[in-house]
């Protein structure tokens, strides 16, 4: 899924608005001049895990970074934080969205509680076909992109089984030891002969999916690609378990 362009911003279409402090370690990232164009994950008080494909040819200086806030614009927007470093998976596939990560290092320290990582056992169990997760993001409320909203929004989804996944997106689409696909509930709202669902869009690129477990979120995918119009088919996420050699270097 491609960073928002202005006035075509895209983010959760069919979920709610997010609790803040459930989704506190959730940051927009925004350009000069193009705005906000991604979301991403605190993983320490001044690293962000977001998707490659968001900062790839952007220039660090342009970037900025608003933490510790569910809102993005107005008074009640987060702190910006210039982003000193922009580090992407040197597995990075652009070609077929293979690991689509990318870790900013922040010029100061957020005060929100990072959120944790998983390792590729907790992976494994988390994100079973059948498990719910939840995603989150920025932007527009409707499938074409339109209506932006400036709170964080989130959406319950259920993890689906590889070979749906490899029948929306091909095997050379879809690659599960890297990949997690999902797809929430049917949006009644829409009326349409077809089954629009809750999922993620263009401006929750790079934004996180999370399974809850008793100690707390634990950060199992980034939002990397979906379909147009958004919720007309499972969304896919990096697999942060699959790159954690790479993040872990960057901590």
């Amino acid at each position: 899924t491609a960073p928002a362009a202005p006035g075509a911003q895209a983010a959760i279409v069919g979920g709610g608005g997010a609790d803040a402090a459930g989704w506190s370690f959730a940051v927009a990232l925004k350009q000069r001049k193009a705005g906000f164009i991604c979301t991403g994950s605190l993983i320490a008080p001044a690293k962000v895990l977001t998707a490659a494909h968001c900062v790839r040819g952007v220039k660090r200086r342009r970037l900025g970074v608003l933490v510790d806030s569910p809102w993005i614009a107005g008074k009640r927007a987060g702190a910006r934080l210039r982003v000193k470093r922009i580090k992407i998976d040197p597995h990075y596939r652009p070609r077929r969205d293979i690991r689509d990560l990318a870790v900013l290092t922040l010029a100061g320290a957020a005060t929100s509680t990072p959120v944790a990582l998983p390792s590729a056992r907790e992976s494994a169990a988390a994100t079973r076909a059948g498990r719910a997760v939840h995603s989150a993001g920025w932007g527009a409320r409707s499938v074409w992109g339109f209506r932006l909203a400036d709170r964080l929004k989130s959406a319950r989804e259920r993890v689906l089984a590889n070979r749906h996944c490899q029948r929306s997106y091909g095997k050379r689409g879809f690659d599960s030891a890297s990949m997690i696909c999902a797809l929430g509930a049917r949006i009644r709202r829409i009326r349409s002969p077809y089954p629009f669902r809750a999922t993620t869009c263009s401006g929750d690129s790079g934004g996180p999916l999370v399974a809850r477990t008793p100690s707390g979120p634990l950060l199992v995918g980034v939002t990397s690609s979906g379909p147009i119009p958004c919720g007309y088919g499972p969304s896919i996420y990096a697999r942060v378990s699959d790159a954690r050699a790479f993040i872990d270097r960057q901590l």
